[in-house]
């Protein structure tokens, strides 16, 4: 099939907007209507994508996490209100700041503008709400984004690198607000992958191995970063936009895995496209992959799916996205003229610090991957995608 104005914005994206390579998969019930890939994964050294790149996903992680979360409650691990500190008892009594909320950080740990939140607020007493499960599933907990505070950086200096460690040190954060008052995009994913490891008696990754990867056949999806020299070769190299809007090499590190046996379940992610794709095309399709397993009821992606914001919340997350809620770890269609994006109402999905974006459409089972692998992007680039993709769409 000819996705011509999805296709001419990939190469747009390459030749105008100066993105170093793009991989674009398009799906619907199992099958792949569209695949396209243009670039260089390595600039400096000429070397072209050829579809099998391994790319850190980043907060792209996030769906995978609320995934592996709503399964262990289908298994009846948790209720959604369900206070953490049931499990995490260093949770129960959370400091709180009376100070000003900036919900602009948010945009760019999104676009990765930015690795860690600057947070400076005085405790001036305790909260009154305890944090439940959809408090964390939601990003209305509470915490913020900052990964160089003192509890977490005190953990690491003693010793404390597992990723429970780490998720029992954020208890020592300061509120930024009552829980389930506001919407702060967070760690909120991360203490949820705590979580999942005390649910499952499983470490995060063993716990997607087992019931994401095996069941969806991904093999190339993992926590850390690629070790081996054949995974190396097939990374695509890091970049961040200069002031001149130029790619510039970085480094092959997440600066949100806080130490070496850390999983970070809102950022910690490595995968391909073909791989993602296969998750999403799973949630579009009813929960069923491609190999026939299942890995979520439908009334599961139905409750994923759904915003959960009402007032203050939404006003938040639209400093985000204007036209959307916000549900399960994914953003939510809700207002076709805010939004100005084509796709349907109850569309969702999310996207990475380094550009990853996905789109999830149970209308028309159809479901968007999208990788590339640079930091400092513009938001507006995904409705163009989204608006691309349906007129193309349209014209089949």
């Amino acid at each position: 099939m000819q996705f011509e104005n999805l296709k001419n914005y990939l190469d747009w994206l390459v030749k105008e907007e100066k993105v170093p390579s793009v991989d674009c998969v398009v799906k619907r019930n199992h099958q792949v209507l569209f695949r396209y890939f243009t670039g260089y994964r390595d600039i400096e050294n000429q070397i072209k994508v050829d579809g099998s790149e391994l790319y850190i996903i980043y907060s792209m992680t996030k769906m995978i996490t609320v995934t592996c979360a709503l399964q262990l409650m289908e298994k009846g691990k948790f209720n959604l209100n369900d206070r953490i500190d049931k499990w995490l008892p260093e949770f129960s009594k959370m400091k709180i700041t009376s100070g000003q909320l900036n919900v602009e950080n948010a945009k760019k740990i999104a676009t990765g503008a930015s690795a860690t939140e600057k947070v400076e607020q005085d405790a001036s007493g305790y909260a009154k709400t305890p944090i439940t499960v959809e408090h964390l599933l939601t990003m209305s907990a509470g915490l913020d984004y900052g990964t160089l505070d003192e509890p977490i950086q005190l953990a690491i200096k003693d010793g404390k690198t597992s990723t429970l460690d780490i998720v029992r040190s954020m208890a020592g954060k300061t509120l930024g607000f009552e829980p389930g008052t506001r919407f702060r995009y967070s760690l909120c994913h991360d203490v949820l992958g705590g979580l999942i490891e005390i649910w499952s008696g499983q470490t995060l990754d063993e716990y997607l191995q087992e019931n994401i990867c095996k069941p969806l056949g991904l093999k190339n999806t993992f926590f850390g970063l690629p070790k081996d020299k054949e995974l190396i070769s097939r990374t695509a190299t890091r970049y961040e936009y200069d002031q001149n809007r130029v790619p510039k090499r970085l480094p092959l590190e997440n600066g949100f895995l806080l130490t070496k046996e850390y999983q970070s379940g809102g950022a910690g992610l490595v995968s391909t496209t073909e791989d993602y794709s296969r998750f999403l095309d799973a949630l579009a399709c009813d929960g069923i992959g491609n190999t026939g397993n299942r890995i979520l009821t439908k009334e599961s992606i139905k409750l994923m799916s759904t915003n959960r914001m009402q007032g203050l919340q939404l006003d938040d997350f639209h400093a985000l996205r204007k036209g959307y809620g916000y549900g399960f770890g994914v953003r939510v269609h809700m207002d076709q003229q805010e939004s100005g994006n084509l796709s349907p109402i109850g569309e969702f999905g999310w996207d990475g610090a380094a550009g990853a974006f996905s789109m999830v459409d149970v209308k028309n089972n159809l479901s968007l991957t999208y990788f590339q692998q640079i930091h400092g992007w513009d938001i507006a680039m995904q409705g163009k995608m989204i608006n691309a993709l349906y007129t193309d769409l349209k014209e089949l």
